[in-house]
């Protein structure tokens, strides 16, 4: 399994409670021996209402979703405040996902992907997922554990977000 790094940021809407979606998190194997996924844990220091992992499988070459403003399947679109589908099928995680398919290209039409997100419910004080770690094992040693780190930061800014990660990562923002 591998991972990257860095900081994610939505600007939060006018309408309250909302939710956002944060991806582009691929499963795979970089050796190619089978990996089962038994937990996903997240560090929140400042708590959402409510975090949902959810998996999308992707069959053609498609982009991931680095982050989107609503939740699976439908994402709002704040430009033109249009909805839209992003491509896949969708489903809620649930621990003892095997993963099989190797870390080659995710994304290649002939190889496809399945895609981790985070779906983050919050209110008008936002949110903050900025670790989050996936434990598994490898088929073989099922009685060993590994843990993978995924070092984003996922912020939706609210009122006890401002200058949590960045002085100026929530301020003045509506993007997302």
């Amino acid at each position: 399994m591998r991972t990257g790094g860095g900081l994610v940021v939505m600007g939060d809407p006018e309408q309250k409670p909302w939710t956002g979606s944060f991806g582009s998190f691929f499963l795979c194997t970089e050796t190619g021996e089978a990996v089962t996924i038994r937990r996903i844990r997240q560090d929140t220091p400042v708590r959402p209402l409510g975090i949902s992992v959810q998996l999308r499988e992707v069959t053609t070459d498609a982009p991931g979703i680095i982050s989107a403003r609503g939740e699976p399947p439908e994402f709002f679109d704040p430009k033109d405040s249009s909805r839209h589908r992003m491509e896949g099928s969708y489903s809620a995680f649930r621990p003892g996902l095997r993963v099989t398919r190797h870390c080659g290209r995710p994304g290649a039409a002939e190889n496809g992907f399945t895609e981790l997100l985070f779906v983050v419910k919050v209110d008008g004080g936002g949110g903050v997922i900025d670790r989050a770690w996936i434990d598994y094992t490898l088929d073989g040693e099922p009685t060993r554990s590994y843990t993978t780190a995924i070092n984003w930061v996922m912020v939706l800014c609210g009122t006890e977000t401002r200058g949590i990660h960045d002085e100026d990562s929530c301020t003045g923002r509506t993007d997302g």
